[in-house]
């Protein structure tokens, strides 16, 4: 896989739109909503309230969010999907994902943005970063190994939400639904595009966990890394364990932007 490189972190691509999954961030929506808008100016993101209890998408709105409301807890995967479908038929042309809690900088999506292609889904990065949890690196480290495989190209930290897709991974959404309700859709959606032939790439983002965070990680490293295997395997047996698979994954390293540091 080759490696990519951003010498301009500035430039947009044209048809980008940004979505925000968001349940119970009462405490870091508005925040997260301004520097969006502060960093996008003209862009409005699209917050997708998963069925909060707190007054996120009130919050969100009076922010200047463009709000999306979900009939109740629906999980993170059934939230993006809302919130892609609402992106394309607004015309986006690239979707921008990050989470409502931030843990993601919205001062980072340039430079993620400097390496869109309609053939890469372009990730944030947290694998060189200091901070994160170690129950939650190991359990990342786990998933990356077994979606590489699938994917057949390293993916580096694929359970990263703060995401840059092309429109033509966002084609099928539809085959995800009554399934990939919580956190494997993410994970699934990499391994499917890569089948499709388009790639990942990885621009480096700082771990962003102590002083940030203001609730509880929905993320249950043991139980969704589990779920996640367990769809990976699937993939895999169909296809008889691809072990050239296996091999080109382990063979190349993943593709990383090289401008400036975050």
């Amino acid at each position: 896989m080759t490696e990519a490189t951003a010498t301009d972190p500035s430039p947009l691509p044209p048809g980008l739109t940004v979505v925000v999954p968001a349940y119970q961030e009462a405490a870091t929506i508005a925040a997260l909503v301004g520097r969006i808008r502060a960093t996008l100016p003209g862009i409005v993101p699209l917050v997708v309230d998963d069925g909060s209890t707190d007054g996120t998408g009130a919050i969100a709105a009076n922010a200047g969010a463009e709000l999306i409301a979900a009939p109740a807890n629906e999980g993170k995967g059934a939230a993006l999907r809302r919130g892609m479908r609402a992106a394309i038929a607004r015309g986006a042309a690239f979707v921008a994902t990050l989470d409502g809690d931030g843990q993601h900088r919205p001062e980072d999506l340039p430079r993620l943005a400097a390496l869109a292609r309609p053939d890469r889904i372009v990730l944030g990065s947290r694998r060189h970063a200091q901070g994160q949890p170690a129950a939650r690196r190991r359990a990342n480290r786990v998933a990356d190994f077994w979606i590489s495989w699938a994917a057949r190209h390293p993916v580096a930290d694929s359970q990263s939400g703060f995401r840059i897709y092309p429109v033509a991974a966002l084609t099928e959404l539809d085959r995800y639904e009554g399934r990939a309700r919580r956190f494997s859709f993410e994970s699934e959606i990499l391994i499917d595009a890569a089948r499709q032939g388009i790639t990942t790439v990885a621009a480096d983002i700082p771990a962003l966990y102590a002083g940030t965070l203001r609730r509880a990680s929905h993320f249950r490293p043991v139980a969704d890394i589990a779920g996640i295997v367990m769809m990976v395997a699937g993939k895999l047996f169909a296809r008889g364990m691809d072990p050239a698979g296996l091999y080109r994954s382990l063979a190349t390293r993943p593709g990383m932007e090289k401008g400036p540091k975050p």
